[in-house]
């Protein structure tokens, strides 16, 4: 600032820069912004304020990893894109028949069966509509796609779970 006599008032290098570093910080905001607002349009599913798709994703890779078939059909349910029946070995020893039934849109149901008596069940909603394929490997592995879209038919979620080798 500087003053001469009673005149005070800033010199228009103080300006300049002030104006640089206003004008630094505003690009900043302003590339932040649109950076957020990419990821957005991207992911449509906002994993934050849907806790439920990453616990759905979350035990569905644990139950396909540990999977040692997929039977065709468990009592009444067959599988289907919108069925997954995968058959596991716990880790005490027993054997599970896991049911992911995603026929009720918005819906996850996870039913674990030990021999034909239900042992578990899970629910998940407010979720994308999921769909789960089996997918051929060149390695001759199949592989579980899972597939979600959103309301407006936008693909969410598109992963690939390849099954680990058991002895």
């Amino acid at each position: 600032m500087v003053t001469r006599g009673r005149a005070r008032g800033y010199t228009m290098l103080e300006i300049s820069i002030t104006l640089a570093l206003f004008g630094v910080f505003l690009f900043i905001i302003v590339t932040m912004t649109s950076e957020m607002r990419r990821n957005e349009k991207k992911w449509p599913i906002n994993f934050f304020a849907h806790p439920e798709v990453g616990s759905v994703l979350a035990r569905m890779r644990r139950d396909i990893y540990d999977s040692t078939a997929r039977p065709e059909n468990f009592e009444t349910y067959s599988s289907s894109p919108l069925t997954l029946i995968v058959y596991t070995i716990n880790n005490d020893g027993t054997a599970e028949t896991i049911v992911w039934d995603f026929t009720t849109p918005g819906e996850a149901h996870r039913k674990a069966f030990k021999a034909t008596l239900l042992s578990s069940e899970w629910m998940a909603r407010g979720l994308p509509l999921f769909m789960a394929t089996a997918e051929p490997m060149p390695s001759g592995q199949d592989a579980i796609r899972i597939r979600a879209v959103d309301q407006e038919k936008k693909l969410a979620i598109d992963e690939l779970i390849v099954p680990r080798p058991h002895a």
